[in-house]
């Protein structure tokens, strides 16, 4: 009889949730990672609703939201821990138009649950430079990335559904979902920046981006929010110590922290308070990211039951949970997956 596992290749973000997505439902799985790098650890875990550039909802927010906090909060009950916290997000405004889109958006009731009504405080709020003012995003937060991915590991390694090893491409059988001679049922493949390598996937217009942070000290800064503009500003929970992301530096797979990316924090930093701080840490990670900003999400267009679940970009924290469920739902309930996501939508050349 045909092994009913499945095989997820890729530990990161998207292939921890697709590992719960199959926990739950009682699905035979074994979790494969080669252990290197992971956006998903570096990354701040931002939720955000709102993209500021043009201050509309992100895309599928009112989906992608509820059910990400359901997820992380389903998740922590676990292990006693607290993966997801709500924390407003201050934005300075760049211009007079921005500002001008913000109040012509606040009072629309698809985006009063988003966006505060502006107030006298928030034009004269003085935790950011404040030139044109300032507008509060409710429903903002951040998931504990260190916490999640350590807990989630720590969960799957007790229940022996996780073999850290560094595996080459052939090794697998795919016409056949074989890996190093056992048969499973499905392969996953969700690995990231790693899947450009991939030689049944690698027709996909899968991008790597490179995003340095940096951790800073302040005694001044506040921590009740994080602050936006150019950069985000992240407080770590109870204590003095904040997060600062993100550069971009597009098709490397260099790891590097260079002088460069710190000089560009540093400039985006002082554009946006005026607070002295300390550097204390700087590091990198790699994105997949795509072109027109969707994932890239179904199964292989020749090899039955071979699938893939990436290009997350810098809203996966927000995204992975429900998009997960909904390629489960495509591999076992034949239900059709998002036209914008599913890897269909790209011609082969």
């Amino acid at each position: 009889m045909k092994n009913k596992r499945v095989l997820i290749a890729g530990g990161g973000l998207a292939g921890i949730s697709m590992a719960y997505q199959l926990h739950e439902r009682n699905i035979p799985f074994l979790l494969i990672d080669q252990g290197v790098n992971h956006s998903s650890s570096i990354a701040a875990g931002i939720i955000n609703p709102i993209v500021f550039r043009r201050m509309l909802k992100s895309w599928r927010v009112d989906d992608f939201l509820p059910y990400a906090i359901d997820f992380y909060n389903k998740i922590g009950a676990y292990s006693n821990d607290v993966f997801f916290h709500f924390l407003p997000m201050r934005r300075g405004f760049a211009h007079e138009q921005e500002a001008e889109l913000w109040e012509s958006r606040q009072f629309l009731d698809e985006y009063n649950s988003y966006l505060t009504q502006i107030s006298e405080n928030d034009m004269l709020n003085t935790s950011v430079i404040n030139n044109y003012g300032t507008g509060k995003v409710m429903q903002s937060g951040f998931v504990d990335t260190n916490l999640f991915l350590e807990k989630s590991y720590l969960f799957l390694i007790k229940n022996e559904l996780y073999l850290k090893t560094k595996y080459n491409y052939n090794e697998f059988d795919i016409q056949n979902c074989v890996f190093r001679g056992e048969t499973f049922e499905k392969i996953i493949f969700c690995e990231g920046y790693h899947g450009i390598y991939n030689p049944w996937f690698n027709y996909l217009p899968l991008q790597t981006t490179k995003g340095q942070t940096i951790t800073i000290e302040s005694n001044t800064l506040p921590s009740h929010e994080i602050l936006n503009r150019k950069c985000f500003i992240l407080p770590i929970k109870g204590t003095k110590y904040f997060k600062v992301g993100s550069t971009y530096e597009w098709d490397t797979t260099d790891l590097s922290i260079t002088e460069i990316g710190l000089n560009s924090l540093q400039q985006n930093i002082d554009q946006l308070i005026d607070n002295q701080y300390s550097i204390i840490h700087q590091e990198a990670g790699i994105r997949p990211t795509v072109k027109d900003r969707r994932p890239l999400i179904g199964e292989h267009p020749t090899f039955n039951n071979c699938y893939i679940f990436n290009g997350l970009g810098t809203k996966g924290y927000l995204m992975a949970p429900l998009l997960s469920e909904e390629l489960y739902k495509f591999m076992y309930e034949n239900l059709s997956l998002d036209k914008e996501i599913d890897i269909k939508r790209i011609k082969i050349n």
